[in-house]
Protein backbone atom coordinates (compact mmCIF):
# COMPACT_ATOMS: atom_id res chain seq x y z
CA UNK A 1 0.00 0.00 0.00
CA UNK A 2 0.94 3.35 -0.55
CA UNK A 3 2.76 5.41 2.40
CA UNK A 4 2.02 9.03 3.00
CA UNK A 5 5.03 10.73 2.81
CA UNK A 6 6.79 12.87 5.28
CA UNK A 7 5.36 16.87 3.83
CA UNK A 8 6.95 19.19 6.80
CA UNK A 9 8.33 21.98 5.25
CA UNK A 10 12.12 23.73 5.73
CA UNK A 11 13.32 20.70 7.91
CA UNK A 12 16.64 22.76 7.64
CA UNK A 13 19.08 20.64 9.71
CA UNK A 14 18.05 17.32 8.44
CA UNK A 15 20.78 16.60 5.61
CA UNK A 16 23.15 17.94 8.25
CA UNK A 17 22.32 15.80 10.74
CA UNK A 18 21.54 12.91 8.58
CA UNK A 19 25.07 13.26 7.41
CA UNK A 20 26.66 12.83 11.10
CA UNK A 21 26.65 9.00 10.83
CA UNK A 22 23.33 8.60 13.06
CA UNK A 23 22.20 5.77 10.05
CA UNK A 24 18.81 7.38 9.81
CA UNK A 25 19.00 7.32 6.28
CA UNK A 26 17.95 11.23 5.57
CA UNK A 27 14.67 10.83 7.44
CA UNK A 28 15.19 12.46 10.63
CA UNK A 29 17.85 12.39 13.83
CA UNK A 30 18.32 8.81 15.64
CA UNK A 31 16.43 8.46 18.35
CA UNK A 32 15.05 11.97 18.87
CA UNK A 33 13.48 13.46 15.72
CA UNK A 34 14.98 15.99 13.39
CA UNK A 35 15.07 20.37 14.35
CA UNK A 36 13.68 21.98 11.18
CA UNK A 37 11.23 24.86 10.36
CA UNK A 38 7.84 24.74 9.05
CA UNK A 39 6.47 26.81 6.90
CA UNK A 40 2.72 27.24 5.31
CA UNK A 41 -0.82 27.27 6.35
CA UNK A 42 -1.84 26.19 9.53
CA UNK A 43 -4.98 24.20 11.15
CA UNK A 44 -5.82 24.39 14.96
CA UNK A 45 -4.94 21.48 16.81
CA UNK A 46 -2.03 22.60 18.07
CA UNK A 47 -0.28 23.57 15.00
CA UNK A 48 -0.73 21.59 12.33
CA UNK A 49 1.22 22.68 8.98
CA UNK A 50 2.12 20.67 6.12
CA UNK A 51 1.02 17.10 7.11
CA UNK A 52 2.83 17.88 11.23
CA UNK A 53 0.85 18.33 14.58
CA UNK A 54 3.41 20.27 16.62
CA UNK A 55 2.74 20.69 20.61
CA UNK A 56 2.69 24.40 20.87
CA UNK A 57 2.05 24.50 24.68
CA UNK A 58 5.53 25.86 25.15
CA UNK A 59 6.74 27.83 22.14
CA UNK A 60 7.40 31.20 21.91
CA UNK A 61 4.75 32.81 19.82
CA UNK A 62 4.15 35.87 18.04
CA UNK A 63 1.68 36.84 15.43
CA UNK A 64 3.78 39.73 13.53
CA UNK A 65 6.34 40.86 16.14
CA UNK A 66 3.31 40.65 18.94
CA UNK A 67 4.09 37.96 21.61
CA UNK A 68 1.08 36.00 22.20
CA UNK A 69 0.11 32.51 23.51
CA UNK A 70 -0.89 29.27 21.72
CA UNK A 71 -4.66 30.07 21.93
CA UNK A 72 -3.89 33.21 19.24
CA UNK A 73 -3.10 30.35 16.42
CA UNK A 74 -6.12 30.32 14.45
CA UNK A 75 -6.68 27.84 11.37
CA UNK A 76 -5.97 30.16 8.13
CA UNK A 77 -2.99 31.43 9.61
CA UNK A 78 0.47 31.24 7.28
CA UNK A 79 2.96 30.75 9.82
CA UNK A 80 7.03 29.79 9.88
CA UNK A 81 7.36 27.28 13.13
CA UNK A 82 10.61 26.48 14.31
CA UNK A 83 10.56 22.79 16.42
CA UNK A 84 11.16 19.30 16.25
CA UNK A 85 9.49 16.74 14.05
CA UNK A 86 9.60 13.18 15.52
CA UNK A 87 10.81 10.24 13.98
CA UNK A 88 7.29 9.50 12.80
CA UNK A 89 6.76 12.72 10.60
CA UNK A 90 3.88 13.72 11.59
CA UNK A 91 4.36 14.39 15.24
CA UNK A 92 6.79 17.48 16.16
CA UNK A 93 7.51 20.15 19.24
CA UNK A 94 7.32 23.65 18.20
CA UNK A 95 9.77 25.98 19.80
CA UNK A 96 9.05 29.16 18.28
CA UNK A 97 6.11 30.07 15.79
CA UNK A 98 5.25 33.59 14.14
CA UNK A 99 2.15 34.20 11.76
CA UNK A 100 2.44 36.55 9.17
CA UNK A 101 0.07 38.94 8.31
CA UNK A 102 -0.75 40.26 4.80
CA UNK A 103 -2.55 43.30 5.08
CA UNK A 104 -4.73 44.53 8.71
CA UNK A 105 -6.49 47.95 8.28
CA UNK A 106 -10.13 49.22 7.41
CA UNK A 107 -12.07 48.18 4.59
CA UNK A 108 -14.78 50.56 3.15
CA UNK A 109 -17.88 48.82 2.33
CA UNK A 110 -17.02 50.24 -1.68
CA UNK A 111 -14.37 48.53 -1.54
CA UNK A 112 -15.75 45.00 -0.61
CA UNK A 113 -17.13 42.95 -4.07
CA UNK A 114 -19.10 40.28 -2.61
CA UNK A 115 -21.05 39.65 -5.80
CA UNK A 116 -17.72 39.18 -8.47
CA UNK A 117 -16.29 35.99 -9.12
CA UNK A 118 -14.13 35.17 -7.30
CA UNK A 119 -15.14 37.65 -4.65
CA UNK A 120 -12.69 39.65 -3.46
CA UNK A 121 -11.92 42.98 -1.61
CA UNK A 122 -9.45 46.02 -1.46
CA UNK A 123 -7.59 47.36 1.68
CA UNK A 124 -4.69 49.69 1.61
CA UNK A 125 -4.14 49.03 -1.96
CA UNK A 126 -3.97 45.61 -1.69
CA UNK A 127 -6.42 43.42 -3.56
CA UNK A 128 -6.91 40.39 -1.71
CA UNK A 129 -9.28 37.34 -2.88
CA UNK A 130 -11.53 34.61 -1.17
CA UNK A 131 -12.09 31.56 -1.92
CA UNK A 132 -13.85 28.14 -0.78
CA UNK A 133 -11.13 28.15 1.60
CA UNK A 134 -10.94 31.08 2.96
CA UNK A 135 -11.64 31.17 7.02
CA UNK A 136 -13.46 33.88 8.55
CA UNK A 137 -13.19 35.14 12.03
CA UNK A 138 -16.13 37.41 13.44
CA UNK A 139 -17.71 37.55 10.23
CA UNK A 140 -20.55 35.41 7.99
CA UNK A 141 -18.81 36.04 4.92
CA UNK A 142 -17.27 38.74 2.74
CA UNK A 143 -21.22 40.32 2.23
CA UNK A 144 -21.02 40.80 5.96
CA UNK A 145 -18.98 43.74 5.97
CA UNK A 146 -21.48 46.54 6.06
CA UNK A 147 -19.79 49.44 7.78
CA UNK A 148 -16.20 50.62 7.58
CA UNK A 149 -14.51 47.76 9.29
CA UNK A 150 -11.24 46.62 10.58
CA UNK A 151 -9.66 43.41 9.16
CA UNK A 152 -6.34 41.30 9.40
CA UNK A 153 -5.65 39.22 6.34
CA UNK A 154 -3.55 36.14 6.41
CA UNK A 155 -2.80 35.01 2.68
CA UNK A 156 -0.60 33.74 0.03
CA UNK A 157 0.59 36.34 -2.75
CA UNK A 158 -0.25 35.05 -6.31
CA UNK A 159 2.29 35.75 -9.34
CA UNK A 160 0.02 39.17 -9.89
CA UNK A 161 0.65 40.73 -6.06
CA UNK A 162 -3.12 39.59 -4.91
CA UNK A 163 -3.55 37.95 -1.96
CA UNK A 164 -5.43 34.77 -1.86
CA UNK A 165 -6.86 34.87 1.63
CA UNK A 166 -6.39 31.80 4.04
CA UNK A 167 -8.03 34.07 6.74
CA UNK A 168 -9.83 37.23 7.11
CA UNK A 169 -10.12 38.26 10.90
CA UNK A 170 -12.43 40.92 12.20
CA UNK A 171 -12.39 40.13 16.01
CA UNK A 172 -10.35 43.24 17.19
CA UNK A 173 -9.06 41.10 20.34
CA UNK A 174 -7.39 38.12 17.84
CA UNK A 175 -5.48 40.51 15.95
CA UNK A 176 -1.71 40.74 16.27
CA UNK A 177 -1.96 44.55 17.49
CA UNK A 178 -5.32 46.02 16.23
CA UNK A 179 -3.66 49.92 17.44
CA UNK A 180 -1.17 49.49 13.97
CA UNK A 181 -2.83 48.91 10.20
CA UNK A 182 0.06 47.20 8.48
CA UNK A 183 1.54 45.90 4.46
CA UNK A 184 3.90 42.82 4.18
CA UNK A 185 4.84 43.04 0.38
CA UNK A 186 7.64 43.45 -2.50
CA UNK A 187 9.14 46.58 -2.57
CA UNK A 188 8.76 48.63 -5.71
CA UNK A 189 9.19 52.21 -7.68
CA UNK A 190 11.82 52.76 -5.15
CA UNK A 191 14.77 54.90 -5.71
CA UNK A 192 17.97 52.78 -6.62
CA UNK A 193 19.85 51.84 -3.73
CA UNK A 194 19.45 51.24 -0.02
CA UNK A 195 16.49 52.37 2.18
CA UNK A 196 14.39 54.15 -0.14
CA UNK A 197 12.30 56.90 1.55
CA UNK A 198 9.62 56.94 -1.06
CA UNK A 199 7.99 53.58 -2.55
CA UNK A 200 5.08 51.04 -3.70
CA UNK A 201 3.75 48.09 -1.97
CA UNK A 202 1.39 46.24 -4.47
CA UNK A 203 -0.19 49.85 -5.84
CA UNK A 204 -0.18 51.47 -2.70
CA UNK A 205 2.33 54.37 -2.03
CA UNK A 206 4.34 55.01 1.28
CA UNK A 207 6.21 57.18 2.64
CA UNK A 208 9.05 56.11 4.68
CA UNK A 209 11.00 59.40 5.51
CA UNK A 210 10.67 59.32 9.16
CA UNK A 211 10.28 55.50 9.39
CA UNK A 212 12.56 53.57 12.12
CA UNK A 213 14.51 50.37 10.49
CA UNK A 214 14.44 47.23 12.17
CA UNK A 215 16.69 45.38 12.45
CA UNK A 216 18.34 48.55 13.39
CA UNK A 217 21.12 48.77 11.05
CA UNK A 218 19.25 46.84 8.23
CA UNK A 219 18.61 47.87 4.51
CA UNK A 220 16.22 47.09 1.82
CA UNK A 221 15.85 48.01 -1.59
CA UNK A 222 13.72 47.28 -4.75
CA UNK A 223 12.67 43.91 -4.34
CA UNK A 224 13.06 43.43 -1.07
CA UNK A 225 10.07 41.93 1.31
CA UNK A 226 8.90 44.40 4.01
CA UNK A 227 6.40 44.49 6.77
CA UNK A 228 5.46 48.86 6.73
CA UNK A 229 3.62 49.61 10.23
CA UNK A 230 1.71 52.96 10.72
CA UNK A 231 0.83 53.75 14.13
CA UNK A 232 -1.07 56.91 13.55
CA UNK A 233 -4.27 56.87 12.27
CA UNK A 234 -5.86 57.47 9.47
CA UNK A 235 -2.70 56.21 7.85
CA UNK A 236 -3.20 57.42 4.11
CA UNK A 237 -3.71 60.97 4.15
CA UNK A 238 -3.93 61.70 0.62
CA UNK A 239 -3.82 58.00 -0.87
CA UNK A 240 0.13 57.61 0.64
CA UNK A 241 0.79 54.89 3.39
CA UNK A 242 2.70 56.85 6.32
CA UNK A 243 5.01 54.72 7.51
CA UNK A 244 6.71 54.55 11.00
CA UNK A 245 8.70 51.35 11.09
CA UNK A 246 9.76 49.29 8.36
CA UNK A 247 10.96 45.53 9.57
CA UNK A 248 13.14 44.04 6.83
CA UNK A 249 11.85 40.06 6.19
CA UNK A 250 15.01 38.62 5.19
CA UNK A 251 16.81 40.01 8.22
CA UNK A 252 14.26 39.53 10.85
CA UNK A 253 13.67 35.90 10.00
CA UNK A 254 17.15 34.57 9.45
CA UNK A 255 16.60 31.56 11.89
CA UNK A 256 14.37 30.38 8.84
CA UNK A 257 17.10 30.13 6.35
CA UNK A 258 18.48 26.94 5.19
CA UNK A 259 21.89 26.76 4.36
CA UNK A 260 23.56 25.38 1.30
CA UNK A 261 22.98 21.55 0.74
CA UNK A 262 20.47 21.73 3.62
CA UNK A 263 16.64 20.49 2.58
CA UNK A 264 14.22 22.63 2.34
CA UNK A 265 10.72 23.30 1.53
CA UNK A 266 8.41 25.82 0.39
CA UNK A 267 4.71 26.14 0.12
CA UNK A 268 2.98 28.62 -1.90
CA UNK A 269 1.49 29.66 -5.01
CA UNK A 270 3.76 29.20 -8.26
CA UNK A 271 4.80 33.11 -10.20
CA UNK A 272 6.99 32.66 -13.24
CA UNK A 273 6.65 29.35 -14.64
CA UNK A 274 7.16 28.99 -18.09
CA UNK A 275 8.35 24.91 -18.65
CA UNK A 276 9.35 21.83 -16.79
CA UNK A 277 12.00 21.07 -16.16
CA UNK A 278 12.51 24.54 -15.49
CA UNK A 279 12.65 27.29 -12.64
CA UNK A 280 10.20 29.36 -11.21
CA UNK A 281 9.04 30.53 -7.74
CA UNK A 282 6.96 29.06 -4.83
CA UNK A 283 5.68 31.88 -2.70
CA UNK A 284 8.78 33.73 -3.36
CA UNK A 285 11.33 31.31 -3.11
CA UNK A 286 13.32 30.61 -5.94
CA UNK A 287 12.74 26.82 -7.07
CA UNK A 288 13.95 24.14 -9.84
CA UNK A 289 12.86 21.19 -11.35
CA UNK A 290 14.56 18.62 -13.17
CA UNK A 291 13.56 15.64 -14.45
CA UNK A 292 14.02 13.37 -12.18
CA UNK A 293 11.49 15.58 -9.92
CA UNK A 294 8.56 13.79 -8.92
CA UNK A 295 4.85 15.14 -8.53
CA UNK A 296 2.15 14.13 -6.00
CA UNK A 297 -1.44 14.94 -6.18
CA UNK A 298 -1.28 16.32 -10.00
CA UNK A 299 1.55 15.82 -12.96
CA UNK A 300 4.05 17.94 -14.50
CA UNK A 301 1.57 19.34 -16.69
CA UNK A 302 -0.30 20.81 -14.09
CA UNK A 303 2.38 23.06 -13.18
CA UNK A 304 1.42 26.46 -14.15
CA UNK A 305 1.36 30.12 -11.99
CA UNK A 306 -1.11 30.80 -9.16
CA UNK A 307 -1.09 26.54 -8.55
CA UNK A 308 -0.61 25.92 -4.77
CA UNK A 309 2.22 23.63 -4.74
CA UNK A 310 4.54 22.22 -1.69
CA UNK A 311 8.41 21.99 -2.95
CA UNK A 312 10.90 19.97 -1.39
CA UNK A 313 14.50 19.51 -1.86
CA UNK A 314 17.45 20.72 -1.25
CA UNK A 315 19.12 24.32 -1.24
CA UNK A 316 22.35 25.29 -3.55
CA UNK A 317 22.88 28.35 -1.82
CA UNK A 318 20.60 30.48 -3.66
CA UNK A 319 17.66 28.12 -5.08
CA UNK A 320 15.46 25.40 -4.06
CA UNK A 321 15.88 22.19 -5.94
CA UNK A 322 13.33 20.62 -6.09
CA UNK A 323 13.12 16.53 -5.48
CA UNK A 324 9.51 16.86 -4.85
CA UNK A 325 6.74 18.98 -5.70
CA UNK A 326 3.26 18.09 -4.26
CA UNK A 327 0.12 20.10 -5.38
CA UNK A 328 -1.77 21.34 -2.08
CA UNK A 329 -5.14 20.28 -3.82
CA UNK A 330 -5.02 17.45 -6.01
CA UNK A 331 -5.57 18.44 -9.20
CA UNK A 332 -8.59 17.11 -10.96
CA UNK A 333 -8.81 16.72 -14.46
CA UNK A 334 -12.11 15.96 -16.35
CA UNK A 335 -12.97 15.43 -19.65
CA UNK A 336 -16.33 14.95 -21.39
CA UNK A 337 -18.92 16.86 -23.04
CA UNK A 338 -21.26 19.85 -21.93
CA UNK A 339 -24.92 19.13 -21.43
CA UNK A 340 -26.03 22.40 -19.89
CA UNK A 341 -24.76 25.87 -19.60
CA UNK A 342 -25.58 28.87 -17.41
CA UNK A 343 -22.63 31.12 -16.90
CA UNK A 344 -20.70 31.06 -14.86
CA UNK A 345 -20.87 27.29 -14.12
CA UNK A 346 -21.83 24.23 -16.98
CA UNK A 347 -22.33 20.31 -16.38
CA UNK A 348 -19.71 18.40 -18.10
CA UNK A 349 -21.20 14.68 -18.51
CA UNK A 350 -18.48 12.23 -18.83
CA UNK A 351 -20.03 8.70 -19.71
CA UNK A 352 -18.80 6.19 -17.38
CA UNK A 353 -18.96 8.60 -14.99
CA UNK A 354 -22.04 10.73 -14.67
CA UNK A 355 -22.50 14.80 -14.68
CA UNK A 356 -20.25 16.89 -12.82
CA UNK A 357 -20.73 21.18 -11.96
CA UNK A 358 -18.01 22.96 -13.36
CA UNK A 359 -17.35 26.48 -11.61
CA UNK A 360 -15.37 29.16 -14.10
CA UNK A 361 -14.70 32.08 -12.61
CA UNK A 362 -12.46 35.23 -13.32
CA UNK A 363 -9.17 33.63 -13.19
CA UNK A 364 -10.20 30.85 -15.25
CA UNK A 365 -7.96 30.67 -18.54
CA UNK A 366 -7.34 28.68 -21.40
CA UNK A 367 -10.36 28.44 -24.71
CA UNK A 368 -13.40 29.44 -22.28
CA UNK A 369 -11.40 32.29 -20.15
CA UNK A 370 -12.78 34.99 -17.57
CA UNK A 371 -15.67 33.07 -16.97
CA UNK A 372 -17.00 32.30 -19.78
CA UNK A 373 -18.39 28.49 -20.59
CA UNK A 374 -18.43 26.54 -23.42
CA UNK A 375 -22.10 25.71 -25.31
CA UNK A 376 -24.19 22.71 -24.95
CA UNK A 377 -23.37 19.95 -27.31
CA UNK A 378 -19.68 20.75 -27.06
CA UNK A 379 -17.92 17.56 -28.54
CA UNK A 380 -15.16 17.85 -26.15
CA UNK A 381 -14.19 19.87 -23.53
CA UNK A 382 -11.06 19.67 -20.80
CA UNK A 383 -11.25 20.72 -17.31
CA UNK A 384 -8.50 21.01 -14.64
CA UNK A 385 -9.41 22.44 -11.52
CA UNK A 386 -9.70 21.20 -7.88
CA UNK A 387 -13.13 19.76 -6.68
CA UNK A 388 -14.72 22.62 -4.40
CA UNK A 389 -15.51 22.79 -0.31
CA UNK A 390 -17.67 21.31 1.23
CA UNK A 391 -17.59 18.20 -0.44
CA UNK A 392 -21.61 17.75 -1.12
CA UNK A 393 -22.43 19.10 -3.35
CA UNK A 394 -19.77 18.01 -5.96
CA UNK A 395 -18.75 21.15 -7.76
CA UNK A 396 -15.07 21.34 -9.71
CA UNK A 397 -13.90 25.22 -9.58
CA UNK A 398 -12.01 25.54 -13.08
CA UNK A 399 -8.86 26.45 -13.47
CA UNK A 400 -8.13 26.00 -17.08
CA UNK A 401 -11.03 25.14 -19.91
CA UNK A 402 -10.12 23.42 -23.15
CA UNK A 403 -11.57 22.95 -26.09
CA UNK A 404 -8.49 20.66 -27.72
CA UNK A 405 -9.06 17.07 -25.80
CA UNK A 406 -6.32 14.35 -25.21
CA UNK A 407 -7.12 10.68 -25.19
CA UNK A 408 -8.55 10.33 -28.73
CA UNK A 409 -11.31 12.64 -27.09
CA UNK A 410 -12.43 9.59 -25.04
CA UNK A 411 -14.03 10.97 -22.06
CA UNK A 412 -12.10 10.51 -18.54
CA UNK A 413 -12.16 11.27 -14.82
CA UNK A 414 -8.68 11.98 -12.77
CA UNK A 415 -8.68 12.71 -8.89
CA UNK A 416 -7.81 11.39 -5.88
CA UNK A 417 -9.30 7.94 -4.26
CA UNK A 418 -11.86 7.99 -1.68
CA UNK A 419 -12.87 3.96 -1.34
CA UNK A 420 -11.36 1.00 -3.19
CA UNK A 421 -13.29 -2.64 -3.45
CA UNK A 422 -11.29 -5.83 -2.97
CA UNK A 423 -9.44 -5.42 -6.55
CA UNK A 424 -13.42 -4.57 -8.30
CA UNK A 425 -13.94 -0.34 -7.51
CA UNK A 426 -12.77 2.84 -6.85
CA UNK A 427 -14.78 6.03 -5.74
CA UNK A 428 -13.76 9.30 -7.71
CA UNK A 429 -15.70 12.33 -7.17
CA UNK A 430 -18.15 10.22 -5.37
CA UNK A 431 -18.70 7.94 -8.49
CA UNK A 432 -18.28 4.04 -7.82
CA UNK A 433 -16.19 2.61 -10.84
CA UNK A 434 -15.74 -1.52 -11.28
CA UNK A 435 -11.93 -0.89 -12.94
CA UNK A 436 -11.44 -4.79 -12.67
CA UNK A 437 -11.52 -5.95 -16.52
CA UNK A 438 -10.46 -2.84 -18.71
CA UNK A 439 -10.39 -3.33 -21.82
CA UNK A 440 -7.14 -1.69 -23.42
CA UNK A 441 -3.70 -3.39 -23.56
CA UNK A 442 -2.06 -2.61 -21.09
CA UNK A 443 -4.89 -2.21 -18.84
CA UNK A 444 -3.16 -0.91 -15.98
CA UNK A 445 -0.34 1.52 -16.47
CA UNK A 446 2.24 2.58 -13.32
CA UNK A 447 3.69 5.98 -13.19
CA UNK A 448 6.31 5.31 -15.93
CA UNK A 449 3.52 4.94 -18.44
CA UNK A 450 4.63 0.86 -17.75
CA UNK A 451 1.54 -1.81 -17.32
CA UNK A 452 0.90 -3.58 -14.12
CA UNK A 453 -1.35 -6.05 -12.44
CA UNK A 454 -4.83 -5.29 -11.63
CA UNK A 455 -3.32 -6.67 -8.35
CA UNK A 456 -0.23 -4.60 -8.24
CA UNK A 457 -2.29 -1.46 -9.07
CA UNK A 458 -4.88 -2.12 -6.14
CA UNK A 459 -1.49 -2.45 -3.98
CA UNK A 460 -0.16 0.65 -4.99
CA UNK A 461 -3.83 2.55 -4.21
CA UNK A 462 -4.43 4.31 -0.70
CA UNK A 463 -8.06 5.81 -0.17
CA UNK A 464 -8.56 8.68 1.19
CA UNK A 465 -7.53 8.48 4.94
CA UNK A 466 -6.60 10.27 8.59
CA UNK A 467 -2.86 9.26 9.86
CA UNK A 468 -2.03 8.83 13.46
CA UNK A 469 -2.09 12.28 14.00
CA UNK A 470 -5.79 13.13 13.23
CA UNK A 471 -4.27 15.05 9.87
CA UNK A 472 -6.63 14.17 6.51
CA UNK A 473 -4.22 12.76 3.60
CA UNK A 474 -5.71 12.55 -0.16
CA UNK A 475 -6.15 9.38 -1.71
CA UNK A 476 -3.79 7.94 -4.52
CA UNK A 477 -4.71 10.11 -7.84
CA UNK A 478 -5.80 7.91 -10.38
CA UNK A 479 -6.69 8.42 -14.02
CA UNK A 480 -9.76 6.10 -15.66
CA UNK A 481 -10.06 6.60 -19.54
CA UNK A 482 -13.43 5.12 -21.15
CA UNK A 483 -13.90 3.58 -24.12
CA UNK A 484 -15.92 6.25 -26.92
CA UNK A 485 -19.13 6.76 -26.57
CA UNK A 486 -19.72 3.79 -23.64
CA UNK A 487 -19.36 3.30 -20.05
CA UNK A 488 -16.72 0.74 -21.09
CA UNK A 489 -13.57 1.63 -18.79
CA UNK A 490 -10.43 1.72 -21.30
CA UNK A 491 -7.53 2.00 -19.45
CA UNK A 492 -7.02 2.84 -15.29
CA UNK A 493 -3.09 5.16 -14.96
CA UNK A 494 -1.63 5.71 -11.52
CA UNK A 495 -0.77 9.60 -11.29
CA UNK A 496 0.83 9.80 -8.15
Amino acid sequence: MKIPLLSTLSFVALLALASCGGGTGGTGAAGGGTNGVSIGVMTKGSTIVNGVRFEDTTANIFIDDTPKTAAALQSGMVVKVLGTVNDDGINGTAQRVKALIEVRGQVEVADVFPLENPQRLVVLGQTVIVDDQTVYSNLLNLAAITTPTLIEVHGLRDATGRVRATRIEANTAQMGDNTVDEIRGVVSGGAVGSNPTAFNLGSQAVNASGAVIAPAGGSYQNGSVVEVHCTARPCTPGGVFQASRIVIESAEDSAFQPSSGQRFEAEGLISGFTAHPGSFSVAGTPATTTGSTRFEGGVATDLANNIKVEAEGAWNGSTLVASKIEFKRSVIRLQGAVTAASAPSFTLTITGAGPVTVEADSLTSGDFAGGAVPPVAASCVQVRGQRKTPASPLVVTAGEISATCSNGNRHFVQAPVEAEGPETNITLLGFSLNVSAPTDVPPFVDLNGVGISRTAFFNAVTPATTNAAGIPVPGTLVKVIFDSGTTTVRQVELED
